[in-house]
């Protein structure tokens, strides 16, 4: 028998989450809680227990975990003026504990799992407070042995969220980078290796807009993306190809 899912049925859109998350930071949301972000987001299924969070964003017990993690999703209720609303709370919390507002969760023995929102996940990437470019576990991105391994806002893509919005966009302007000319096809043999940019950060956007793939979305390459974003930043694309014609 499949285990029962809990979720909060009230979760808002990736827009309202940047723009929460953003203002949280650094009034609410400390190092502490981006580091557990960050350890979930890198994790399988950007799924775990409050004990694999602890060790991977060196804190010193998931009973803290569970504090800061709990914390955060009330606070960002409190910001909102919303209530969390629940399809089924688990019987033995007398009241909502806050995580539902990052994650959906189910008991699994006698731990208990985290699975991510993917609107939290996509407002991590927007926000810059992630790499999502994943090349390990979250085991090895976290390792302790790494002593300056933590993972640090570096770069950003946007997942979009209406996808037609994309095949639009690489419809009007193909796949080829608009900032260096990489092909994946010419270089790799593989086409369409290719991301899309918004030329306006969504965090920048107050409320859901009506895109326009040509006009607002450009194909760029990871490699150029990461650039675009690094630091945080939202770089224009005659910025960046300016910095590729002048490496000095």
């Amino acid at each position: 028998m499949p285990p029962k899912i809990y979720r909060m049925l009230n979760a808002p859109d990736v827009g309202v989450y940047v723009r929460t998350m953003a203002s949280m930071r650094p009034r609410f949301i400390k190092d502490n809680h981006v580091r557990i972000f960050q350890a979930q987001y890198h994790a399988k299924d950007r799924t775990a227990t409050a004990t694999q969070l602890a060790e991977w964003a060196s804190i010193s017990y998931y009973a803290v975990v569970n504090r800061l993690y709990g914390e955060m999703g009330y606070q960002f209720a409190k910001e909102l003026g919303i209530t969390i609303e629940e399809e089924d709370p688990i019987p033995s919390e007398k009241s909502h504990v806050g995580w539902e507002v990052w994650s959906t969760g189910w008991k699994e023995g006698r731990r208990f799992q985290w699975r991510m929102l993917p609107q939290v996940a996509e407002a991590l990437e927007e926000l810059g407070w992630v790499d999502p470019i994943e090349l390990m576990t979250a085991d090895e991105a976290f390792a302790p042995a790494l002593k300056e391994g933590r993972l640090v806002p570096a770069s950003t893509v946007v997942h979009e969220r209406n996808p037609e919005a994309r095949r639009l966009c690489i419809e009007h302007y193909g796949t080829i980078c608009h900032i260096c000319g990489f092909d994946s096809k010419s270089v790799y043999g593989i086409a369409g290796v290719i991301h899309v940019h918004h030329l306006r950060p969504l965090s920048e956007i107050r409320g859901e807009y009506e895109v326009d793939p040509v006009e607002d979305l450009r194909p760029i390459c990871p490699n150029c993306h990461a650039i675009v974003h690094l630091g945080g930043r939202c770089r224009s694309i005659e910025e960046v190809r300016s910095m590729l014609r002048s490496p000095n």
